[in-house]
C-alpha cells in the first residue's frame, strides 16, 4: 500500500499534468507536510504507475520550451485509486515514532540526563507544532483536505507536548 500513489493519483484525478507540475503542485500545497514524499520520488512513482498502466504520458512541446510528458489517470488507475482509498479507510496503518525508543531506554540513564533529553524531545516538538501552525496560518486557502490534515498534527504535537510534560513531572518525582 503506497500513500504516495494514492497522493499522486488522487491529484491526477483532478488535471492531468507533467511530473515537474505535479511537483510543484505538491510544494505549493505543503504535501510534503502530511505525506513523506521528495521530488524524485514523484517521478519514480509516476514512471511505476505508468508502467503498470494506472497512467498514460502524452509528449508534448510548447513554442521553445523542451517536450514534457502529461500525465493522465486511466481507467485501471481510478480503479486502483478506489481499491487503495478503500484499503487506507480500512486499515489506516500504525503509528510509529522513532523517539519510542529513547523513552523505552529512559531508565538507563541518570535522572539529570534523562530530564535533559525529555526537554530536547519538547523542544522538537513545540519547533513541529511552531512549524505547523505557521503553515496553517499562511495558508488559508488550501484544500479542506490539507486543513484537516494540519488540523490533525497541530493537535497531535499538542498532545505530545502536554504527554511530554507529564512524563518530565514523572520523572522529576521519581526517586
Amino acid at each position: 500500500m503506497s500513500s504516495i500513489d494514492l497522493t499522486i493519483l488522487g491529484f491526477l484525478q483532478k488535471k492531468p499534468m507533467s511530473a515537474y507540475e505535479l511537483t510543484r503542485l505538491f510544494e505549493f500545497k505543503r504535501v510534503q507536510k502530511w505525506v513523506k514524499i521528495g521530488s524524485p520520488t514523484i517521478y519514480q512513482n509516476i514512471k511505476k504507475l505508468a508502467a503498470k498502466k494506472y497512467l498514460t504520458g502524452k509528449t508534448v512541446k510548447e513554442g521553445e520550451m523542451p517536450e514534457k510528458v502529461i500525465y493522465s489517470i486511466t481507467k485501471s488507475g481510478r480503479k486502483h485509486f478506489l481499491e487503495l482509498m478503500n484499503r487506507f479507510s480500512a486499515n489506516p496503518g500504525k503509528i510509529f515514532f522513532n523517539f519510542n525508543a529513547l523513552i523505552a531506554n529512559l531508565s538507563l540513564v541518570d535522572k539529570e540526563t534523562a530530564l535533559e533529553m525529555l526537554q530536547d524531545l519538547k523542544m522538537s516538538f513545540t519547533r513541529s507544532k511552531d512549524d505547523v501552525d505557521n503553515d496553517f496560518a499562511q495558508l488559508p486557502d488550501v484544500l479542506i483536505e490539507g486543513k484537516a490534515i494540519m488540523k490533525l498534527y497541530r493537535m497531535i504535537f499538542r498532545d505530545m507536548i502536554k504527554w511530554i510534560d507529564e512524563l518530565t513531572e514523572n520523572y522529576q518525582n521519581k526517586g
